[in-house]
């Protein structure tokens, strides 16, 4: 990608079992992060049916502030009905920023989707 390039974030959903999987790869910051939390709005994600939700970004390179509070914003909705948030990383930079704000205290972080999703 040349530094010209814009950034571009891809999301997409799943099922997985009892868990609403939402997979996104690129950067998320000020420019992306409108995305995102559209995506992860409460209409988009299916909640309804589901226990948990996994938000993978193990194609993450980048997050910001914006990004964090995006999670946040999901983690809190989310405790609110009774669902539980885990997100998927093993991206340094990301572990990092949610290590400093102390997010991965509130939402547990693994290092593969398989440790994420509930055994069947």
């Amino acid at each position: 990608m040349d530094e010209g390039d814009p950034v571009v974030l891809r999301i997409s959903h799943r099922r997985a079992g009892a868990a609403h999987v939402v997979e996104v790869a690129g950067e998320i910051d000020a420019g992306t992060a409108p995305e995102l939390r559209r995506e992860l709005a409460q209409e988009s994600v299916d909640t309804t049916a589901a226990e948990l939700v996994v938000v993978d970004l193990s194609a993450v390179r980048f997050i910001d502030s914006a990004g964090l509070t995006i999670l946040a914003g999901l983690h809190r909705r989310s405790r609110e009905r009774g669902v539980s948030v885990k997100v998927v990383t093993d991206q340094y930079a990301v572990k990092r920023a949610l290590n400093i704000t102390g997010l991965d205290e509130l939402i547990p972080v693994v290092a593969d989707l398989a440790d994420a999703l509930p055994a069947e």
